[in-house]
């Protein structure tokens, strides 16, 4: 794989991976942590569906720094050390050839993440691991490697079985581990726990991509 094909490789790694941290509703005014949390999710939103290199970097750099206020403040906080992960990825993506580091570092804050809550954002820090591990070219070019990535797919889907994201995240680990059937499965599982689900932008991409999914 040249160094071009795995820059390629982790930008497109990084869109998927670059779900935000969502927060529940809370009554009265949002605390700083809440809203540095609300800046990373609307830098990650944006970055998503930007095309300028230069405005993904510029994203990427603000939520960066929304992260380091966040982990400053409350350094063992799942929800800091998940977005600061989330910013990792928008970094990488902005930067794909240089993204190896920033991958590796996204890891290790998934992992403290999970154990400081393995529940957070519907067993996000599993899911998006999943994703990272799934994804990334294996070694020496990343961290990549199928197999785990597999295993933290299952970790996710235990925690939060009817979360469409985790669901579509096992059936691209499952594919990826040649488990066809598994895959199609998994997929049709997501597609219907999407189904159930009230109608919105976020359930018609889950839709989306579990009807992708089921047709390959």
């Amino acid at each position: 794989m040249t160094r071009w094909t795995v820059a390629a490789a982790i930008a497109l790694l990084a869109v998927g991976c670059a779900a935000p941290p969502r927060q529940p509703p809370v009554p009265g005014a949002p605390t700083q942590l809440e809203q540095r949390l609300e800046a990373i999710h609307a830098d990650a939103q944006r970055s998503e569906h930007e095309s300028d290199a230069r405005i993904r970097g510029e994203l990427a750099v603000d939520a960066g720094r929304e992260a380091e206020a966040c982990l400053a403040a409350e350094p063992r906080a799942a929800a800091c050390l998940y977005g600061h992960a989330i910013a990792l990825g928008l970094e990488a993506r902005a930067h794909p050839a240089h993204a190896g580091e920033s991958l590796r570092q996204m890891l290790a804050d998934l992992a403290a993440a999970e154990a400081a809550d393995p529940n957070y954002d519907d067993a996000g820090p599993a899911r998006v691991t999943a994703l990272v591990l799934t994804r990334a070219p294996g070694w020496p070019l990343g961290p990549g490697d199928a197999a785990a990535g597999l295993v933290a797919a299952r970790r996710a889907v235990s925690l939060a079985p009817q979360y469409p994201p985790n669901l579509l995240a096992l059936a691209e680990a499952l594919a990826k581990n040649a488990d066809g059937s598994g895959a199609r499965a998994a997929y049709q599982r997501a597609h219907d726990a999407a189904l159930a689900l009230p109608q919105s932008g976020e359930r018609d991409e889950w839709l989306r991509q579990a009807q992708r999914g089921l047709q390959h």
